[in-house]
C-alpha cells in the first residue's frame, strides 16, 4: 500500500481488488435481474395476451355456419374465406408474438433508471403500436378480400353486419357509429 499527501490531503493507493469486485458484482447482479425480469415479462405477458389464437367474432359459429347461413354462400366461397380467415389468423397471431416480445422489453425498460430508458420505452411504444397498426391493416384487407368474393347484396350484408359488430358492443365505442 502507498500513500502520497498533496495539498495537506492524503491518498492511499490500494492494490486491494475488492472494491472493484464489488462493482462488478452488483453491476452483473442487476443486469442479470434486469434479464430474468424481462424474461418473465415476455412469458408472463405472452401468456396473459397471446394464450391462444384470438377467438373468431362469429362465436362458436364459426364463417362455415353463420356467413353461409347470413349471406346465402356458395360452398366455393365458403371455402375462399375459410381459407382467407386461416390466413389472418396466421398473421394475426406472428403479430401477437411480436407485440407480445416488444412488451416484454418495455417491461425489462420500466425498471432501468435515466433518459436511455425513457427513451428506449418510446422507441418500444412506437414499435407496439406500429404492430397494432399492422394487425389492423391486415384486417383491413382481410374484409376487402372477402368483400371480394361476394355479390353485391352478400356484400352489402356483409358491410351491414360488420358495421353493427365495428360500432356497437362493449369498451371504446360501445355508444354506436355517429353515421347511424
Amino acid at each position: 500500500m502507498k500513500s502520497e499527501v498533496s495539498g495537506g490531503t492524503r491518498f492511499v493507493a490500494s492494490s486491494d481488488p475488492r472494491p472493484r469486485r464489488s462493482v462488478a458484482l452488483h453491476r452483473a447482479i442487476v443486469v442479470s435481474l434486469a434479464v430474468v425480469a424481462g424474461i418473465l415479462a415476455f412469458w408472463g405477458t405472452r401468456l396473459a395476451v397471446c394464450p391462444k389464437p384470438a377467438p373468431s367474432p362469429l362465436g362458436a359459429l364459426g364463417v362455415e355456419t353463420h356467413l353461409k347461413t347470413e349471406l346465402g354462400l356458395t360452398d366455393r366461397q365458403t371455402s375462399e374465406i375459410h381459407d382467407l380467415d386461416g390466413k389472418l389468423a396466421a398473421q394475426l397471431s406472428d403479430q401477437c408474438g411480436r407485440y407480445c416480445a416488444v412488451r416484454a422489453e418495455l417491461g425489462a425498460a420500466l425498471m432501468t433508471e435515466g433518459t436511455n430508458s425513457v427513451e428506449m420505452s418510446r422507441r418500444l411504444v412506437d414499435q407496439m403500436c406500429a404492430i397494432q397498426a399492422a394487425s389492423e391493416l391486415a384486417t383491413l384487407e382481410h374484409i376487402r378480400k372477402v368483400s371480394a368474393l361476394l355479390n353485391p347484396d352478400q356484400r352489402k350484408q356483409f358491410l351491414s353486419n360488420l358495421t353493427r359488430c365495428l360500432c356497437g358492443g362493449e369498451g371504446l365505442c360501445a355508444g354506436g357509429c355517429r353515421h347511424e
